[in-house]
């Protein structure tokens, strides 16, 4: 099972992930030529594109979702709800036929992987974050997200890989020049999550199985890598934890990660 964050932030959120048999994206937020520059940093294509999930119907997630379906031929996984919440010019140049509703907590078979959406805390009509299982692995993509109910912590622990998000930095938020309001949608909720609660929160996620931890949609004006990677490493120390068992990493907004490989041990 292979992996790679290509965009992540405000500006375009993309994620590819392949298999044996398969390949999908989450969500699709850079435009078809910056989407095939950044596979082919990979030397991968964008053919035989087996589905895109998306997540919920904010810009960032979908604003090259009608070209890609126009370019290839392929099926759109999301919610109803999502899919009556996208701006008409995009949702209008979509087929019906590329369109396959998913509910949350029921999974889609897609090749030989099994999709699992579950409900997340945004400010969107019906976000979801998805669980993959293929190849005997876990791998867990959880962004925008305000707070995550104790309720879900089992049914996403001890992943193989997560891709999680830790958006600001709460100092740099508030000490920022963005409106009150602003900030304050940011830190509910229903906005995103900082780099305190994501650490927090990861702390009770990771398990023996646990291999690897991207930090995802990293604020531009509010959060640094070394900001991000230093508050987990805090963190982590205070429940006897090293962030280097996880090989800790950020996903950037202009840059692809490493084409992460998950291999039995």
């Amino acid at each position: 099972m292979k992996i790679s964050v290509l965009a992540s932030g405000s500006l375009g959120n993309v994620t590819y992930i392949e298999t044996a048999n398969g390949k999908i994206l989450i969500d699709c937020g850079l435009n078809f030529k910056q989407l095939g520059l950044r596979l082919n940093v990979h030397h991968l294509s964008i053919k035989d594109l087996d589905g895109v999930f998306i997540t919920h119907e904010h810009n960032d997630h979908i604003k090259g979702l009608d070209v890609l379906l126009k370019k290839i031929e392929t099926t759109c996984y999301l919610t109803e709800e999502t899919h009556k919440s996208f701006r008409y010019q995009v949702r209008d140049s979509i087929k019906e036929n590329q369109i396959s509703y998913i509910r949350p907590y029921e999974s889609v078979i897609v090749k030989d992987m099994e999709i699992l959406p579950f409900s997340i805390s945004h400010d969107a009509s019906d976000a979801v974050g998805y669980i993959i299982y293929a190849e005997g692995f876990k791998v867990v993509y959880i962004t925008d997200i305000g707070y995550l109910p104790s309720k879900d912590i089992e049914l996403i622990e001890n992943a193989d890989l997560y891709v999680f998000e830790s958006n600001y930095d709460v100092t740099m938020l508030f000490t920022s020049d963005r409106p009150f309001y602003l900030k304050q949608r940011i830190d509910s909720v229903k906005g995103h999550m900082s780099n305190n609660d994501s650490a927090y929160n990861m702390t009770k996620l990771i398990g023996p199985k646990t291999k690897q931890i991207i930090l995802a949609h990293p604020s531009r004006e509010c959060n640094l890598p070394a900001v991000a990677i230093r508050t987990y490493d805090e963190v982590f120390k205070e429940y006897g934890l090293s962030i280097d068992d996880y090989n800790l990493m950020v996903a950037l907004q202009d840059t692809p990660t490493e084409l992460i490989e998950l291999k039995e041990e």
